[in-house]
Parts: structure tokens; C-alpha cells; sequence
């Protein structure tokens, strides 16, 4: 990934050249439309929905109608957790639920608004075997936090440090500055870091945030990478990128959510999927 496209999402994430439309729909409104989006999905009632004509909806990265989505098999949704940003106009939510056969799933919903319109709706839906429900109910309140007026970062500080995690995803040349010694990394509610037994990610054992990315790993480049939410009153960053594993054709789609303080990434909210094939999000601005 070149550093120039990365540099570019943050640029737009801090608001510059946004139509004003995009601003027309400010935070209470982003968040009703992600509630009315999950009463119409559990309803089976998405033709209630306020989408423009010529809606963009993926799922896991391929082009679907609303009737078509998985969020048709969930009988209830069991914890969430909703980030909103009026400049990108933005609203992207995690949810842990079941499913009518009683299975846990986590499901990253994002919708884009323009106009009182939603004219994007990117789902990513884990419902594979490694999602942990202890971890993900209730939503870990951490995350909603407000942090001090006093001990903020800019919109612009919050963007840059993202932007620097996903080229440490490409060259494994993280920044130890923006990352706590105590930053932990769940996947779908699994713990990936400072846990020799996650399963997933090969380790010491006490490997953080910082410590997992650093060095020769098996992924990489992370490409088309975007950041989705900017919320400096409560240090969150959403950011979404295709992850390449080497020559392999398996990519990981990952939507990750970041807790910032103190100018440091302290935890992260990631739903990450492996599939073959991937060959991009559909959404790369």
C-alpha cells in the first residue's frame, strides 16, 4: 500500500472537501438511522428504510439486497455498541446477537447518509465458530467512554495515529508511541493479544498491540484502507481495510474499532474475515 493513499483516506477523514451534505444529518439522527436500520432488519421490513436509488449494499464484500443479508437468520440482538460521525456522515455499529438456531453472531453494520438518504450499507457478519460471545455481552462500556475535555486528541491527531496502524499492517514498522503497553486486540470478542493461547495470531504469550505487528509476519499489504468515524470526545476511530496474506488468495476484510487515549491505542474492536476470493470491499473512499 502506498503511503500517499493512506495519507489520502486521512485527509478525508478530517473533513476536508466533504460536501456539505454529508454534514446534514448530525449525530442524533446518525444514530436513529442505525436504530431504524436494526428494526427493520429483525423485522424483515428493509423496503421501510429511507435508501436512495441507487443504494450500494455489500455483505462481507459482495453486492446484496437487504431480504438477501444473514441479519434475515437473527432473532435478537443481545449487546451494541454505535459510533457516529455527522462530517462523514457515518454511523457504524458492532453487534452481538443470535440467530432463530440460537447461534452467537457479531455483525459490523456501516451506513452512509447523504441527504436524509442512506446510500451505503456495509455488513460485515461473523458467524463463524470464534465468536465469543463472554467478551461481547454486555458491549464492553470502555469503548463509550467519554474522555476528558483536557486529555483529548484533535481530530487530526486521532486520524494520523490510525493511519500509521495500517501502514505498520503493510511494512511491520509499527510506531511504539501510539500504542499502551497495556492495548489489547479482540476478534469478534476473542483476545488476541497478551493471551499464548488466542488461537489465531502466533505469539509469545505477552505480545500487546504494539509487539504483534512487529516484525516479519505472514499478512500484508492492507489495502483500501479507510477510516469510516472520527469521535474525538471519545477517542474512537473506526477504520476498514482488505488485509493480503502474502500470495496467497485469501484476504481479511477487517473492521476495526479503536479506543484512543492519552494520544496511545488502547483497546481495539476488530471483526476480521478470511475468505477466498476477496478482491475488494467495493467501498474504497
Amino acid at each position: 500500500m502506498k503511503k500517499k493513499t493512506i495519507v489520502w483516506s486521512a485527509l478525508l477523514c478530517m473533513g476536508s472537501a466533504l460536501p456539505a451534505s454529508a454534514a446534514s444529518c448530525d449525530r442524533a439522527c446518525l444514530l436513529q438511522t442505525a436504530k431504524l436500520f436494526n428494526g427493520a432488519m429483525l423485522a424483515h421490513t428493509p423496503d421501510k428504510l429511507d435508501l436512495s436509488a441507487d443504494v450500494q449494499i455489500r455483505e462481507n464484500t459482495k453486492s446484496i439486497t437487504l431480504p438477501e443479508s444473514r441479519w434475515y437468520g437473527v432473532k435478537a440482538i443481545r449487546s451494541e455498541g454505535v459510533y457516529a460521525d455527522p462530517l462523514l456522515g457515518n454511523v457504524v455499529e458492532h453487534v452481538a446477537a443470535e440467530t432463530n438456531a440460537g447461534k452467537m453472531v457479531y455483525i459490523g453494520s456501516r451506513l452512509k447518509v447523504v441527504d436524509g438518504k442512506i446510500t451505503e450499507v456495509e455488513i460485515n457478519f461473523d458467524d463463524g465458530p470464534r465468536v465469543n460471545a463472554k467478551n461481547l455481552i454486555p458491549y464492553d462500556p470502555f469503548f463509550l467512554t467519554v474522555v476528558p475535555e483536557n486529555e483529548r486528541s484533535t481530530r487530526a491527531q486521532l486520524a494520523a495515529i490510525i493511519t500509521r496502524y495500517f501502514q505498520g499492517l503493510t511494512d511491520h514498522k509499527p510506531v511504539e508511541a501510539d500504542y499502551d503497553a497495556r492495548c489489547d486486540r479482540f476478534h469478534s470478542g476473542n483476545r488476541i493479544t497478551h493471551n499464548g493461547r488466542n488461537g489465531i495470531e502466533a505469539g509469545t504469550g505477552d505480545d500487546g498491540c504494539y509487539e504483534s505487528n512487529l516484525g516479519p509476519k505472514p499478512w500484508g499489504p492492507a489495502t483500501e484502507t479507510r477510516i469510516a468515524v472520527v469521535d474525538p470526545e471519545r477517542g474512537i476511530v473506526i477504520g476498514y481495510a482488505v488485509l493480503f496474506y502474502g500470495n496467497s488468495t485469501r484476504r481479511m476484510q477487517i473492521n476495526e474499532v479503536f479506543k484512543i487515549l492519552d494520544g496511545r491505542i488502547r483497546m481495539v474492536d476488530n471483526i476480521g474475515l478470511m475468505e477466498e476470493g476477496i478482491t475488494t470491499s467495493g467501498f474504497t473512499h
